[in-house]
């Protein structure tokens, strides 16, 4: 309930309005799909903008971490950043946890509940490279949207597989380091920004500042 809350507080509308602007600017800057990192630093400088502190300070960020739980801290809401797949505009997926570290499924399944606690919310960019134009969605997800614990789950080919009622799909690949993939209906997800870019305007602003050039 108290994560609900925290979520509920925050101006996601601004947010959303700051995010759009950075995208369009970035995919300008380059040709290339905006990955995880570029998609931490994005948020943090949506939330510097905002005027979001934490502990007096700018936002937290620890470029570059790779740490489970949060990458992005303000005070009252802690993200965790995510670049994610659209399959059909049905499911995303995105990629989580190594967890070669722990010896048997239900230590890995202790791990991926208690790391959910440790932040208030996934925010996922989601890219589709559609013809002739470059998609990012921007989706909210609330941490607690499954339980490892509660997920019925199997052991398959390549690992283990968990689910449930509500159609999500939780995924442990051995041959990825016993990787975390997960595996959500879009309706269990809120879509709060969308950035339709033409082709080929991706990456036109280095061409912009070579062109710059020649002219002096």
């Amino acid at each position: 309930m108290a994560k609900t809350s925290k979520i509920k507080r925050f101006n996601w509308n601004i947010f959303a309005q700051k995010v759009t602007e950075l995208l369009k600017f970035a995919s300008g800057a380059t040709a290339a799909p905006i990955n995880a990192e570029r998609w931490e630093e994005i948020i943090f400088h949506a939330l510097k903008s905002m005027g979001m502190k934490y502990k007096g300070e700018d936002p937290r960020w620890i470029t570059g971490s790779h740490a489970p739980g949060a990458d992005i801290w303000v005070d009252g809401l802690s993200i965790s950043a995510k670049a994610g797949k659209l399959n059909n505009d049905k499911f995303l997926t995105i990629s989580s946890y190594r967890l070669t570290r722990f010896s048997n499924l239900e230590q890995m399944k202790a791990f991926i509940d208690k790391e959910a606690s440790n932040f208030d919310v996934y925010l996922c960019c989601a890219r589709a490279d559609q013809k002739g134009k470059r998609v990012y969605q921007v989706f909210l997800i609330p941490a607690n949207v499954f339980s490892a614990q509660s997920l019925s789950w199997l052991k398959t080919t390549s690992g283990w597989q968990g689910s449930n009622n509500d159609g999500i799909i939780v995924k442990i690949v051995k041959k990825m380091s016993n990787q975390l993939w997960v595996t959500l209906p879009v309706h269990l997800c809120k879509k709060i920004a969308e950035v339709k870019l033409p082709v080929g305007d991706l990456g036109l602003e280095l061409s912009d500042v070579l062109n710059l050039d020649k002219k002096d």
